[in-house]
């Protein structure tokens, strides 16, 4: 094959965990190359933190990671930990402050961080090759040890035409034709994200490469997503903002799971938002992709989380009580949205005259909706699956079953919650790989030193 570019190392996406990786990488001193389909490295990074970038999280635990096996962000913890992720960034340049334990740059804008890595990766001469997709890659004998080679479809900016007669620019700068353009490396970091957000390159094709080396994908579904339910009445509650305890449940038979947030959650014309909902949604979009499921999924909202369905009831009779005057609507104006009491009312039977305060009290404890869908990838935050963990040697980040190919970030099988998880497993898993790929170069150049001391070719000849 013939080679275009060659550098020690290919990282393909630059992304968090990519520019992460080619920074330490860079640092290192190792030759190393980023490959992005998107025309600007870090482009997601920018729509993180609703534009403020919460890149990390005071408060690390296991349950802030999923996936068939999240103890491997605790063990990345034990070396990549927040005081150590925070230097990182005083490093780029990133002033941080922290609200409630949440990290943000100072600046509260995700385009700061994606900016110090540009340019740290521009001090460090990293060559980044934008609108660079890559869509096929091998493994082949080249002299005495096996090179990786990547085929890359790749779009050059062509610059506008003649300038106008004020001396602006004329049009915005547009694309070439797509040509070939070919890679030789020693190493390869597979840093290309998943299918999540509406972004050039998040088609899932990093697991295809991955399965060309071997390797085992656990089916990839939108997580941190909207939920959509069957309920009729969701349209007259479009738009509503509440405070709730949301309680996902999926019933297989007799058997009941069932996971828990509060928060606010917002109604959407075919369903559910906000962050407590978007924390469950990876569970729904798990069972939601098993073929012909027999599984029921229903959400249970509670809008009164402090208060017992018995006393709520007797708040409930108190206001009937003293506004016998009103309607039920009048008489229970302050205690929820007037759409959402509307609704409730009517889920609990209400009828002119008739006001049964134990149905409305369940019914405000136990909302119920049936889950029949997600929203599609494009609108999820991240993406649930990817590759199997246990073919990959955590500490490094390296493959089990192709030696100097590393997987990283959103591609391996692990998602976060809400609150900066998924940033600190891209920094972790990014700088992870870095750091065993650099000493592994390190071994290989003592172990050639050995191998050349007089006295010792007899052992090699």
């Amino acid at each position: 094959m013939i080679s275009g570019k060659k550098h020690s190392v290919i990282v393909v996406g630059a992304g968090a965990s990519g520019m992460a990786a080619a920074t330490r990488l860079a640092e290192g001193g190792a030759d190393v190359a980023l490959l992005e389909a998107n025309d600007i490295p870090g482009k997601k990074l920018l729509a993180t933190g609703n534009g403020k970038c919460n890149f990390t999280n005071n408060f690390q635990s296991i349950e802030c990671y999923r996936g068939e096996h999240p103890e491997a962000a605790i063990q990345l913890l034990a070396r990549f930990d927040v005081p150590y992720i925070l230097q990182f960034f005083e490093d780029l340049g990133i002033l941080a402050k922290q609200r409630d334990g949440y990290w943000y740059p100072n600046s509260e804008q995700s385009a700061s961080v994606r900016e110090a890595f540009v340019i740290r990766l521009q001090e460090l001469h990293v060559p980044i090759y934008e609108n660079t997709y890559v869509k096929a890659v091998s493994r082949e004998k080249k002299g005495d040890a096996p090179a990786f080679f990547l085929t890359a479809l790749r779009r050059d900016i062509l610059l506008p035409g003649k300038p106008k007669k004020d001396g602006k620019k004329s049009g915005k700068p547009k694309l070439s034709e797509p040509y070939e353009i070919y890679f030789e490396a020693e190493f390869l970091v597979l840093a290309t994200g998943g299918c999540a957000g509406n972004i050039s390159g998040a088609d899932g094709f990093g697991y295809a490469l991955a399965e060309y080396f071997g390797h085992r994908i656990i089916p990839p579904v939108p997580a941190l997503v909207q939920l959509r339910a069957k309920n009729s009445e969701l349209s007259q509650l479009f738009g509503v903002r509440v405070q709730a305890k949301v309680t996902l449940q999926i019933a297989d038979g007799e058997q009941k799971r069932k996971w828990s947030e509060r928060g606010e959650i917002l109604f959407t014309e075919s369903g559910l938002s906000g962050i407590p909902t978007m924390q469950l949604s990876r569970f729904a979009s798990k069972v939601l992709s098993e073929k012909e499921t027999h599984k029921k999924i229903e959400i249970f909202l509670d809008f009164f989380p402090e208060i017992s369905e018995n006393d709520l009831q007797q708040i409930i009779l108190k206001y009937f009580a003293a506004f016998p005057q009103r309607t039920p609507s009048q008489a229970l104006i302050g205690m929820l949205p007037a759409k959402l009491l509307a609704v409730l009312l009517s889920a609990a039977g209400f009828r002119e005259g008739f006001a049964p305060a134990s149905r409305l009290a369940h019914t405000m404890k136990y909302f119920c909706l049936e889950i029949c869908g997600t929203n599609e990838f494009a609108s999820a935050q991240v993406t649930a699956g990817g590759v199997d963990l246990e073919e990959i040697k955590v500490a490094e980040m390296e493959s089990k079953l192709t030696e100097n190919l590393y997987i990283v970030g959103e591609l391996a099988d692990i998602d976060g919650t809400c609150g900066g998880y998924n940033l600190q497993w891209a920094w972790m898993s990014g700088l992870a790989a870095a750091e065993g790929l650099l000493a592994k170069k390190k071994r290989s150049r003592k172990k050639g030193k050995e191998e050349t001391v007089p006295g010792r070719r007899d052992k090699f000849d």
